[in-house]
């Protein structure tokens, strides 16, 4: 994660989530780039509960079966709101948003990451760093890191 205090790209073998990875804040929105078409649904839970664990505020998937992928951290959030309340903001209507983007270009879900992906409240403060996970394609982490570099973020 060098790539700056803004965002950091980082290329996976697998989808699974990287137990050295520090971010820069408490909280962080997450993009991840990735073809789970083929990915079990534990792997795709491990992975969701581990980066919110891990202070994920906002999600973003992008790629084939991206709408499941969605759907599964989706459902983590639900059971969780059901009963612990890891994952619940500090005021009562905080939630982890979460969208998925199977008909966009890389460089457009991007630009939405960027631009729109906006956590709730209660969630924005130590919420500005931006994580970017590419599986799959090494191309799409290449692409990804000259994007986010040329990127103005907003809050």
């Amino acid at each position: 994660m060098t790539e700056g205090k803004h965002f950091a790209v980082i290329k996976l073998p697998k989808l699974e989530w990287p137990k050295s990875l520090s971010a820069p804040s408490p909280r962080f929105r997450l993009f991840v780039a990735a073809d789970v078409t083929a990915v079990s649904a534990d792997v795709l839970s491990k992975f969701s509960f581990d980066a919110l664990n891990s202070g994920m505020v906002y999600f973003c998937a992008w790629g084939n079966g991206c709408e499941r992928f969605h759907d599964i951290v989706d459902e983590i959030l639900v059971e969780d709101d059901l009963a612990e309340k890891r994952f619940a903001g500090p005021n009562e209507n905080d939630v982890v948003m979460t969208t998925w983007h199977d008909h966009d270009s890389l460089e457009d879900a991007l630009d939405f990451f960027v631009s729109c992906a906006m956590p709730i409240d209660g969630f924005v403060t130590n919420s500005d760093f931006r994580l970017v996970v590419c599986c799959d394609d090494p191309q799409w982490a290449e692409n990804a890191r000259t994007f986010m570099k040329a990127a103005t973020f907003s809050m």
